[in-house]
């Protein structure tokens, strides 16, 4: 690998941890961080029972999914669960998001998966979420906005569209990649094969149709719970606004996280979606930006501690495996 295309991935990668501090400063500016301290200060501690038992069913349907996607009994249920609990905190704590790979090297360590089943396992779990992410967001903006207005309409189709249409929409990728991004040097040859790594997972999942169905199911589960999570921490924090709502402009930040852009734990990009859903949605820009902030960091002291506590028992997990001589 040349010294120039690493100097140029690190720029890109200051350029994108540049941006996210300047959102992450913006949205601060907007809250007030007075404003922000209040609402941590005075969050509801026990409410916060329900929000923190909901983004535990997020692991539990996170685990049922990686179970689906890994066919031969290599990996059982509670193993399953702490993988995905420790590979969440891998991805958001990891600067830069190198914590992606934290999945493919725990099944290895965990199941016995080569690295590369991994990667693809991983694929096609991020194919899941997006699809899943599509069908809720598109959802709930029509929930929230009049059905036949021209512009609710077309913002639904493009976000429903392509998650129903998974498979076909990520073959039109991989060709329009080869045509587009393979000329374009290194970086457009990257991204070509992770595209086509992407439609090759997915398309091994259509050849188990009945598990394909599960796992998506499962994976709408997983949105689900999250979005309880949100609303049982917008109540905790003295907010309860109707569930769709909440989704609508919960997904809009969880949209804003696609962007290639970002410091740790999503800092800066989800809470500028989530401003700017929330506001759309006709929530005062100081108050979006506030609960924004407040929520986010009530999730991430969720996720920190589930993936410390799911990291300790499987080291414990592995000892007792050994002292049984299994």
């Amino acid at each position: 690998m040349s010294t120039a295309g690493t100097g140029h991935r690190g720029w890109r990668r200051a350029a994108g941890a540049a941006l996210a501090l300047a959102l992450l400063g913006g949205v601060l500016a907007v809250a007030g961080p007075a404003a922000v301290w209040r609402l941590l200060a005075t969050t509801h501690l026990p409410g916060l029972l329900p929000a923190a038992a909901a983004a535990a069913l997020v692991l539990a349907a996170r685990g049922v999914r990686l179970l689906l996607l890994i066919p031969g009994g290599e990996l059982r249920p509670v193993p399953a669960v702490l993988t995905v609990a420790v590979a969440q905190a891998a991805t958001l704590f990891v600067p830069a998001r190198a914590g992606e790979a934290a999945l493919p090297l725990l099944l290895r360590r965990v199941a016995g998966l080569d690295l590369a089943s991994g990667v693809g396992t991983l694929l096609a779990a991020r194919a899941l979420d997006l699809a899943a992410l599509g069908v809720w967001a598109g959802g709930a903006f029509l929930a929230v906005s009049r059905l036949d207005h021209p512009l609710a309409l077309a913002v639904a189709a493009a976000l429903l569209a392509p998650a129903l249409a998974l498979p076909w929409t990520l073959a039109a990728a991989d060709r329009l990649a080869v045509r587009l991004l393979a000329p374009r040097g290194l970086g457009g040859r990257r991204w070509t094969r992770r595209i086509r790594r992407l439609r090759r997972a997915v398309t091994a999942l259509t050849a188990r149709p009945l598990r394909l169905a599960a796992a998506a199911l499962a994976s709408l589960l997983v949105w689900a719970f999250t979005w309880a999570s949100v609303f049982f921490l917008l109540v905790a924090l003295g907010y309860r606004w109707p569930p769709m709502t909440v989704v609508a402009g919960s997904a809009a930040g969880s949209l804003a996280n696609l962007l290639p852009v970002g410091l740790v734990a999503n800092l800066g990009t989800l809470e500028a979606g989530w401003t700017a859903g929330f506001s759309a949605l006709g929530v005062a820009p100081g108050i979006a930006a506030a609960t924004g902030l407040a929520t986010h960091l009530w999730g991430l002291l969720f996720a920190a501690v589930y993936g410390a506590l799911a990291w300790l028992i499987l080291i414990w997990w592995d000892g007792k495996g050994s002292r049984s001589g299994k």
